[in-house]
């Protein structure tokens, strides 16, 4: 079996690695989410893998796209898988993991070798209070403010849910985004403009379900590619129609009782073990086999891979550039 390295260069990363990842710390970034929890369970798992502090000689390195910032080494022994979260694309990366479905659905992303995988369940989640039954009192977001439509930090949201006896708590602090004893509803919405966030997701809706929350959320396409029915979350286009949702969800607790049923029995598809076995078979079946191939090639092709992946990011990063210069 080919050596399987976990990138760590700093000292605290190297910490956060060898932490209990079955419980929630407080601390969020996409080097906890993609690289120390994989590394954990598969540990747990007994499965042979290394942390690996400087790029090894060879073998095969799994790094989170945070980490590797604004570095593009060519390398032409160690073959880098790249955990992409919401980021760009690494060049030097011959294998992507994502995890918005979307990502594997476009041929143009061949070059890139996109692999889809869930998030991990969140660590040390607290599901609702039973003993809440079908109240619809508490209305929560789970995240940072930066991710929130603007419409729904107004007061006029405020004001809204109050003409309805609900209350706004969204829940900012990290050290209790593992907390939804009191959460009778969670929404949330980046914008109201249509923009699908293909770079997004799925997260939310997965911890509401684990956690028997009841869900509402702009139609974004990791969302969506995870909806089977009208009672995994429900679908909001605007403030408004948020307003309508909680109103309907207060109105009818049949529908709340039922979205909870659904969202429990959809969380069971979403697993330490459903994702390890995700990982299991990605490293068996798509990495190793991979980097068995990527030893044959030569030093001149895998230098032109390199060079079409880095013209293809940077032209990326013009066109992203140039599209906000224009929607400013």
């Amino acid at each position: 079996m080919s050596n399987l390295y976990f990138y760590a260069p700093d000292e605290t990363r190297q910490k956060k690695i060898h932490e209990d990842q079955s419980q929630w710390t407080g601390f969020h970034s996409n080097f906890t989410a993609w690289i120390a929890q994989t590394y954990f369970h598969l540990k747990q798992a007994g499965f042979p893998c290394e942390i690996a502090k400087k790029i090894p000689d060879k073998g095969i390195l799994i790094a989170d796209r945070d980490t590797l910032d604004n570095n593009y080494p060519f390398l032409d022994e160690v073959m880098l898988i790249c955990a992409k979260s919401d980021k760009e694309y690494h060049p030097s990366a011959h294998l992507h993991i994502v995890h918005n479905r979307s990502s594997c659905e476009n041929t143009k992303n061949s070059i890139w070798n996109p692999f889809f995988i869930n998030h991990w369940p969140m660590p040390g989640l607290i599901s609702r209070d039973r003993k809440r039954h079908t109240l619809v009192k508490n209305i929560s977001y789970v995240g940072t403010r930066s991710q929130l439509a603007p419409e729904l930090k107004s007061k006029v949201w405020q004001e809204s849910l109050a003409n309805l006896d609900c209350d706004w708590q969204p829940i900012w602090d990290t050290s209790q985004w593992n907390d939804y004893t009191t959460s009778d509803v969670i929404v949330a919405a980046r914008s109201f403009d249509s923009n699908k966030y293909t770079n997004k997701g799925s997260i939310k809706l997965i911890n509401a379900w684990h956690a028997g929350v009841p869900a509402i959320l702009t139609p974004e396409l990791g969302f969506m590619a995870e909806r089977k029915t009208d009672l995994d979350f429900i679908i909001i286009n605007s403030f408004q129609s948020a307003i309508t949702a909680i109103c309907g969800l207060k109105k009818n607790p049949e529908l709340y009782q039922k979205m909870v049923d659904n969202g429990l029995e959809r969380a069971k598809g979403y697993t330490i073990e459903k994702n390890l076995n995700q990982w299991l078979y990605f490293l068996n079946n798509v990495a190793f086999p991979a980097y068995e191939k990527w030893k044959k090639i030569s030093i001149a092709e895998k230098k032109w891979l390199f060079i079409r992946r880095f013209i293809d990011f940077k032209y990326s990063r013009m066109k992203y550039k140039i599209h906000r210069l224009i929607n400013q």
